[in-house]
């Protein structure tokens, strides 16, 4: 999936951000560790990430019977060097060194490798957590865009006084349509492209996007990859048959 993503997108970025979860359920971790390394100029790290290392902080037992079963093949499947990459990851938000009003993290602002944010009240609250115009996060599996805006509104007793009124719009983005990222100290966002590997909307092909900061437009993308040679790797490893068949699904 992963390298399917990057030949779909060749010649359409300068450079790739990865929002965590590496490794943790796919049957080739090593792989995407020193590809990811290898082009990636931001990472951060994800829960699965964490997991895989073992590191205190998350309690692998409360994982789901397949996802912890995963994790534990990953950890006695990941090289030295594919550790030393993820440790060093960051489990705090970072800025993107070419965008400076862009915040990267892996579940929220607010707790960073671990909360989801699945709806507008959880997002209203992580608004509250930056200052930056545009947050990326990951975790959830899903493609989405929360659009917090800040508007003045008249009084209704007397239609004269105006207070500030902050709300947050959850958007579905449309495949290959550039959206316009019209942001200001009044608008602002929190987006997440979807996963790669592992989506969770019942699309199967992997997700992607490409963010142009020139342009200030977001482009979400689907694309095909070979699912049958993962789940073949897959079920070599004896990674759980609840794994391999969701990969046929996006679910």
């Amino acid at each position: 999936a992963l390298e399917s993503v990057l030949a779909a997108a060749d010649g359409e970025y300068d450079t790739v951000w990865s929002l965590g979860d590496i490794v943790g359920y796919g049957p080739c971790p090593n792989e995407c560790v020193a590809l990811v390394e290898d082009i990636a100029t931001l990472s951060v790290m994800g829960n699965h990430d964490w997991a895989a290392l073992g590191r205190p902080g998350i309690d692998v037992e409360y994982f789901n019977p397949h996802a912890r079963q995963a994790v534990y093949w990953t950890r006695e499947t990941l090289s030295d060097s594919s550790r030393a990459y993820l440790n060093q990851l960051a489990d705090t938000p970072v800025g993107a060194p070419e965008a400076p009003d862009v915040l990267v993290t892996h579940g929220s602002p607010r707790v960073p490798v671990l909360e989801y944010i699945q709806t507008p009240t959880i997002a209203m609250e992580n608004f509250a957590c930056f200052t930056e115009a545009i947050c990326l996060v990951g975790h959830t599996h899903k493609p989405t865009i929360y659009h917090w805006e800040l508007r003045d509104e008249l009084e209704p007793e007397d239609g004269q006084s105006e207070h500030q009124v902050a709300t947050v719009s959850h958007v579905l983005p449309q495949i290959d349509a550039r959206l316009r990222l019209s942001t200001s100290n009044r608008r602002r966002f929190i987006i997440n492209p979807g996963s790669v590997g592992q989506p969770r909307d019942n699309d199967a092909r992997a997700a992607y996007a490409i963010l142009d900061l020139e342009a200030r437009t977001w482009n979400y993308r689907r694309v095909a990859y070979p699912i049958e040679l993962t789940q073949s790797q897959m079920r070599t490893a004896d990674l759980p048959k609840r794994l391999v068949d969701r990969l046929s699904f996006g679910w």
